[in-house]
Order: structure tokens, then C-alpha cells, then sequence
């Protein structure tokens, strides 16, 4: 992407190597959309407040905005139909 706003926690990893190529281009522009606009996605409520989701076909990002330090925290990535433990 170019730039280091957006950062991603270890355990994603383990996400990003459980997905199919096609599912991994798909993410890949869903980083550039949410480091592009970072509320692009939806805001989450209690007791997620303060996370964001964000939808690409069946995928779903969970991540935090630190607008302070200028970077978002990909948390999760996930196909939508799982749960986000």
C-alpha cells in the first residue's frame, strides 16, 4: 500500500493464510478503501464501540480507528457468515 497507516495484528496472519487468492485480492482492496477512508466502513456498538466493520462480498474486516496516532488496527478478517472471536 505504500504507507504504514494501516497495521495489522499478529493474529491476522493466521486469517490472511486460511484465505483463497481470490480472497485475498478482495482484502487487499478493502485495505486500500479503509486507508483510503477509514470510515468507510460501519461503526460497531456495545460491547464492540469503538471497532468498525467493513464488508467486502463475503468478507469482513473488524478494525480500530486510532485517529491520534494516525493508523487503523486491522483486527480480524473474516468470512461474514463466522463468528469474530
Amino acid at each position: 500500500m505504500g504507507n504504514d497507516r494501516i497495521r495489522l495484528v499478529e493474529r491476522v496472519a493466521e486469517d490472511w493464510a486460511s484465505l483463497a487468492v481470490e480472497e485475498r485480492e478482495l482484502v487487499l482492496e478493502a485495505l486500500r478503501t479503509i486507508d483510503g477512508d477509514p470510515i468507510a466502513g460501519v461503526p460497531l456498538f456495545d460491547p464492540l464501540r469503538g471497532y468498525w466493520s467493513f464488508r467486502a462480498k463475503w468478507l469482513r474486516l473488524i478494525y480500530r480507528i486510532e485517529a491520534q496516532a494516525r493508523f487503523v488496527v486491522i483486527l480480524k478478517i473474516t468470512r461474514a457468515a463466522e463468528t469474530t472471536s
